[in-house]
């Protein structure tokens, strides 16, 4: 999961919360908290660190086996 901490539709505590949940479950889950990227910011380019987020989500489901290289 990914969230932009400056958020203003949906407070970064719910990812917070889900993710502990997801962690409790034994279920395999990472949390990228960024500081900066509002609502919504999808796969646009932008100069913030945010715009790196597809290459972790590539990444992360290759290090779980959902995906091969």
């Amino acid at each position: 999961m990914l969230q932009a901490e400056n958020d203003n539709v949906d407070d970064v505590r719910n990812s917070l919360v889900y993710y502990i949940a997801l962690k409790n479950a034994g279920v395999p889950a990472e949390l990228h908290v960024y500081a900066e990227g509002g609502h919504a910011f999808g796969l646009r380019r932008t100069a913030r660190p945010i715009a790196a987020w597809p290459w972790l989500v590539e990444t992360w489901l290759k290090t779980i086996g959902m995906i091969s290289d």
